[in-house]
């Protein structure tokens, strides 16, 4: 590799010691910051059921407009970052990033969803969604502590509020949104505050109808992840393991279904999976990149070509229950592992077989629960972390499914193994090189590992 390739992303900015806490710590930080007695909480509230989790963050989203990062964070917290204005000037150390507001969550949180109109010129526009169990969907707003508005989604049998597991914003009206459930895509219209929503499309055909004609081909499972591509394909992806595609902006009938199941002669590692966690399109429409907890690779999709797997995005290092995000840049997939590394793959679409990283470099020391990156493109977000217990005082990545947003998200981990290397292949031919000097101090955790709850701005 050419030296003269070579460039070190810089950090601009990171949360520091703001997370770096158990929840408890957490609560009783802003417990004392609005005056509220921190022992005198509702007892069931499930936060409290989980005080020695360190208080990781679960995934973070840039707003349309580039202007504001939302979070969500273990202490069931969402806060919205929104950067300041000189954050891409040379500086002598990272700024540090605090949150413009926080909405503390009665219960966790399932997904969250921004407005695709996100603008902070336009405070009506700034505005986001959180899906709560047992509770109605909330739209919420950085600049409102209190709840704009909230749309319950009732099972029409046991007649209980349901949790949607994914949220999105359709592109076509910026006004309605998807909530994908159990076998269900419903549609909302936040105009209708307090009602529930005007279209429930089951993801599985009726029973007198099954097997039979191409409209009413069906998925099974919960619908775990939305994604509409710039020609209004909207695909949803299942836990099960099934990919469901919608035309007409989610509001035509079901163009094809597919098994995410990988092709014979890529090895074993290349049809690992335990349930879809995300699906992304390319900037064009044709590619549909599958995201899998305890899988190691992305599976690219030709959708609009011949319909099958083209390729399989190896060495992601990701074998665990967590969710980790990815995100698309043109032809590029930035994706972080658990072992604190965010990799690179370039020319999405233009090969096939198995792919390998053409870049990588050391970002957490904890595992990146999400990577994403700038509308512009040449700033990238990430965060990190993953559940510990017993405030750290030994190494116990929790894997059970006893709770039922484990059983719902899974989002335990089974260990993270850092990496000491900081000087590693990039993207583009180029050489990454982050100083050791530019990460914040972490929390110390046991057996010579470190708990990195943190949010961190990059540049290039």
């Amino acid at each position: 590799m050419d030296e003269k390739d070579s460039f070190s992303p810089r950090l601009l900015g990171t949360t520091g010691a703001l997370c770096q806490e158990s929840v408890s710590e957490s609560l009783r930080k802003r417990s004392a910051e609005v005056g509220n007695d921190f022992h005198q909480q509702d007892s069931n509230n499930h936060v409290s059921q989980l005080s020695d989790e360190s208080n990781y963050f679960k995934s973070a989203q840039w707003s349309p407009d580039g202007t504001t990062i939302l979070t969500s964070s273990a202490d069931n917290t969402l806060r919205s970052f929104i950067l300041p204005a000189n954050l891409l000037e040379p500086a002598i150390t990272p700024q540090t990033l605090l949150p413009y507001a926080s909405h503390q969550l009665p219960e966790p949180s399932y997904a969250t969803g921004i407005h695709g109109s996100f603008d902070l010129q336009n405070p009506s526009s700034t505005l986001f969604l959180a899906s709560l169990r047992d509770l109605p969907i909330r739209l919420l707003s950085p600049f409102s502590p209190s709840i704009v508005a909230s749309y319950p989604l009732v099972s029409l049998t046991t007649e209980r509020y349901i949790a949607p597991n994914s949220l999105l914003f359709s592109l076509e009206n910026p006004n309605h949104f998807f909530a994908g459930s159990e076998s269900l895509v419903s549609t909302f219209d936040i105009n209708r505050n307090g009602q529930e929503p005007f279209s429930r499309v089951p993801t599985t055909p009726s029973r007198r109808n099954r097997g039979g004609i191409r409209g009413e081909m069906g998925i099974k499972g919960i619908v775990s992840t939305l994604a509409i591509s710039c020609e209004g394909l909207l695909a949803a992806g299942t836990f099960s393991r099934w990919i469901g595609l919608y035309d007409g902006h989610g509001r035509g009938g079901t163009t094809g279904i597919f098994h995410v199941k990988g092709s014979e002669g890529e090895g074993e590692d290349a049809d690992t999976g335990n349930g879809i966690t995300q699906v992304i399109w390319s900037s064009c429409g044709r590619y549909l990149c599958v995201v899998e907890r305890e899988s190691n690779g992305i599976g690219v999709w030709d959708v609009r070509g011949t319909g099958r797997r083209l390729s399989w995005l190896r060495e992601r290092m990701a074998q665990t229950k967590q969710r980790l995000g990815v995100d698309i840049l043109g032809s590029e997939i930035w994706a972080g592992g658990k072992d604190g590394m965010v990799r690179v793959w370039e020319g999405l679409g233009t090969a096939e077989g198995l792919i390998s990283p053409t870049g990588q470099f050391h970002a957490h020391e904890d595992a990146i629960s999400s990577t994403g990156l700038h509308p512009c493109g040449s700033v990238l977000a990430t965060c990190s972390g993953q559940r510990y217990l017993s405030n750290f005082a030994h190494y116990t990545p929790d894997n059970s499914e006893d709770r039922k947003e484990d059983e719902v998200e899974t989002e335990s981990d089974d260990g993270v193994a850092n990496s000491s290397t900081q000087s590693i292949s990039g993207p583009h031919s180029h050489q990454f090189h982050a100083s050791a000097s530019t990460l914040d101090s972490s929390a110390s955790s046991p057996i010579g590992r470190r708990a990195d709850n943190s949010l961190r701005i990059w540049a290039w």
